[in-house]
C-alpha cells in the first residue's frame, strides 16, 4: 500500500513540474503593433445637390444641351446657366465634390464624382436626381498601370491611411503568436470622411484618379477602360450599361483604344473634327498626345511626342494636315506625313503664349486665355490677323457662330460669324 502511495505522489510531482515549466518557463510578455486600413466614407462625398450661386473661381470645360450651359468647376461640381435669346444668366450650382470631368447627352449630366461615375436628370437643374452611380469607374486600372489607381480594397471602399493599435499579451511555446482576433473586430472597418491632403495637388488635372470622359456620337459615353481599352457608358430606357472595348474587339469599334503608357498619366480627353485627343504627360517634362482617326473604315491613331513640355491643348487643320500644339509658352506644329501615324516634322512657330486653348474656324487657328487672338493658318505657319484683348477665358465651348467663354466673372456669349468683327452677345 505504501509503495502505491509513493508512486501516485512521485507521478504527481512530475505532473506539476512539468506544468509550471509549460506555463511559466516559456513564457514572456510582448507587445506588437498592427496596422489596419482606413476606409473613405463616401456619404459627404456622394450627396450631389442644387444650390445657389457660388463663385466660378476655376472652370475647365463648358458642355450645353438646348436650354441651358453647364460650366465644370474642378473639385466643386458645375454652374448652370440658362439660355436667353442669345446670352446665358446663373441658374443654380450643382454640388458634385471632387469633380474633374463630365458630360451632357440631352437632359443627362454624366459625371466623375471621386472615382464613380454618376448619372444625373438635370431636365430641370433646380432639382437635380441621381439616375445611377457606377462605383469605381475610374479606378479600376489593372497590369503595368496599376499605379494609376487610388490603393482600394474590394467591397469596402477608398483606402484614405492607417491606423496603428498596439497589443501587449503573453506568448509561450504553445502559443508563439498573439491573437488580434479581438482587435481585428474593433478596427477592421474604420472609416473617415476626411480626403488625405496630399491626394490632391496645385494642381489637380495631374493628380489621381486619372480620367477623362468625352461624347462621341449621339449618346455614347468613352472613358477609359481597364487596360489598353474604352469604357464605352451610355444611359438608355433608364438601363446604364457600360462595355469594355478594345483593339481586338470583334467587331471592332470605329476607334483603336488608348495606349497605356507606362510611366505616363492622361490629363485631357475631348473628341473634336471627328477626332479624340488624348494628352497626357510624364514624371518629368515629357508629354504626348494621341490622336484618334477614323477614315476609309480604318482607324488608326496619330502619335505627337515632345521631350520638352506636357502639351496644353491641340486642333488639326485638315486642309494642311498639320496639329498646331500649345505648349504653355508658345504654339508648335507637328506636320503629318501623308497617310503615315508618324509625324513628318515638328516645329516651335516662336509664337509666344500662355493660351490655354486652341481651336479651329475654318482655316484659322483661335488662341484662348489672357485674350483672344485669331490666326491665318497656311503651309508657312500661323500669322496673327486679329486681336481682342478684351476676351479672356479659362475655357470655351463654340456651337456654330456662337462662342461660350468662362472666367471667374461669369459666361459670356460672342458671335463669331465676322472673325474680324467678334461681338459680345447683349
Amino acid at each position: 500500500m505504501k509503495k502505491i502511495s509513493y508512486l501516485f505522489l512521485a507521478l504527481m510531482l512530475l505532473g506539476c513540474e512539468n506544468n509550471y515549466e509549460d506555463i511559466y518557463r516559456f513564457s514572456k510578455v510582448i507587445s506588437q503593433s498592427k496596422d489596419y486600413p482606413v476606409y473613405l466614407d463616401m456619404s459627404d462625398i456622394g450627396n450631389i445637390q442644387a444650390k445657389a450661386r457660388v463663385p466660378q473661381v476655376a472652370p475647365f470645360k463648358i458642355l450645353s444641351n438646348d436650354k441651358y450651359y453647364f460650366v465644370g468647376e474642378m473639385l466643386k461640381g458645375i454652374h448652370v446657366y440658362e439660355k436667353k435669346a442669345g446670352s446665358a444668366s446663373y441658374l443654380c450650382f450643382i454640388e458634385c465634390r471632387y469633380i474633374k470631368d463630365f458630360e451632357v447627352v440631352d437632359n443627362t449630366l454624366f459625371c466623375n464624382n471621386l472615382v464613380d461615375l454618376v448619372v444625373l436628370n438635370v431636365t430641370n437643374p433646380l432639382q437635380t436626381t441621381l439616375l445611377h452611380r457606377h462605383v469605381n469607374q475610374f479606378n479600376r486600372f489593372s497590369s503595368y498601370v496599376n499605379y494609376w489607381n487610388i490603393p482600394s480594397a474590394q467591397g469596402k471602399g477608398l483606402i484614405a491611411g492607417t491606423s496603428t493599435h498596439v497589443l501587449t499579451d503573453t506568448v509561450t511555446d504553445k502559443k508563439p503568436n498573439l491573437d488580434f482576433m479581438e482587435f481585428d473586430k474593433l478596427y477592421g472597418n474604420l472609416t473617415t470622411k476626411v480626403i488625405p491632403d496630399y491626394w490632391f495637388s496645385s494642381h489637380p488635372e495631374n493628380d489621381k484618379p486619372y480620367i477623362g470622359m468625352t461624347k462621341v456620337g449621339t449618346d455614347e459615353i468613352y472613358t477609359y477602360g481597364t487596360y489598353n481599352s474604352w469604357a464605352i457608358c451610355s444611359y438608355r430606357s433608364g438601363t446604364f450599361s457600360v462595355r469594355e472595348e478594345e483593339y481586338l474587339t470583334s467587331p471592332r469599334g470605329k476607334y483603336i483604344s488608348p495606349y497605356y503608357y507606362s510611366g505616363s498619366y492622361m490629363k485631357k480627353l475631348y473628341f473634336q473634327d471627328s477626332l479624340i485627343y488624348i494628352l497626357g504627360g510624364g514624371s518629368t517634362n515629357e508629354g504626348y498626345c494621341d490622336c484618334f482617326v477614323y477614315k476609309d473604315r480604318y482607324p488608326f491613331a496619330y502619335h505627337l511626342y515632345f521631350p520638352d513640355f506636357k502639351p496644353v491643348d491641340i486642333t488639326y487643320m485638315p486642309a494642311l494636315k498639320e496639329f498646331f500644339v500649345l505648349s504653355g509658352q508658345s504654339v508648335w506644329g507637328a506636320l503629318t506625313d501623308s497617310d503615315s501615324v508618324y509625324m513628318k516634322k515638328y516645329m516651335d512657330l516662336k509664337i509666344p503664349t500662355n493660351a490655354t486653348s486652341i481651336f479651329r474656324i475654318g482655316n484659322n487657328a483661335i488662341t484662348l486665355g489672357n485674350g483672344l487672338n485669331v490666326y491665318a493658318a497656311t503651309s508657312n505657319g500661323l500669322t496673327l490677323t486679329k486681336a481682342y484683348p478684351e476676351i479672356t477665358g479659362m475655357c470655351y465651348l463654340k456651337t456654330g457662330d456662337v462662342l461660350a467663354v468662362a472666367n471667374t466673372q461669369g459666361l459670356f456669349i460672342y458671335d463669331t460669324s465676322n472673325l474680324e468683327n467678334i461681338k459680345l452677345n447683349p
